[in-house]
């Protein structure tokens, strides 16, 4: 159990550090961006490749908002009937939203690997002035897929630690989705931890 509250600790730790380097990342992209667009409007010159790094941020940081938006248990679901189930079955709703989820992030991660050693084994560079190495941001990319995986395996190993233990309500508060209270209460105070309603195992 204090392995499993480690493993949890640490994901937790890596998904908050990866949120502010994609914020402070995609917020120098768009310095930069306007930047060029001031410079090509005044002086008719561009920085060039500016448009280029903004896609490769934009690429890495969408990978890696996956785990945390699962953190935060901010991922969409329909719950018209989730909402009018009891504790258990809603659950194991939750529980099969987890291996959906599994499925989708195996099958991200398999289709990126295989761009990611297409552009090693072919030493790929991007067609632009700035020739850039493709394996280098598709390897922070593909890294991004691969720290959802661990973050859907840390999750599952916690909420069974719950369930075999009979904590329902645990379990629920890990992986289930977020109340209509919570939502108002994260709206009114943002400046919350990622992993609020994690419990230890």
């Amino acid at each position: 159990m204090n392995t499993a509250r480690s493993g949890m600790a640490a994901i937790t730790a890596i998904a908050k550090a990866s949120t502010w380097f994609g914020g402070f990342a995609l917020l120098a992209c768009a310095l930069l961006i306007g930047i060029d667009l001031i410079l090509r409007k005044t002086l008719g010159v561009s920085i060039g490749g500016a448009d280029e790094i903004a896609g490769y941020m934009l690429a890495i940081t969408s990978a890696w908002a996956f785990p945390v938006t699962l953190l935060k248990r901010s991922h969409i679901r329909v719950d018209i009937l989730y909402a009018r189930l009891g504790l258990k079955p809603r659950v194991a709703l939750d529980v099969f939203a987890l291996a959906c989820m599994a499925l989708l992030v195996s099958t991200l991660a398999y289709h990126a690997w295989n761009v990611l050693w297409d552009s090693i084994e072919y030493r790929s560079v991007s067609n632009t002035p700035l020739q850039v190495p493709q394996w280098i941001p598709q390897s922070i990319w593909f890294a991004g897929y691969v720290f959802f995986a661990l973050t859907l395996l840390s999750l599952a190993v916690a909420c069974a630690g719950h369930l075999l233990h009979g904590r329902w309500g645990a379990a629920s508060a890990l992986i289930g989705i977020n109340t209509v209270e919570e939502e108002i209460a994260e709206e009114l105070h943002p400046v919350t931890t990622i992993a609020k309603g994690h419990k230890p195992c």
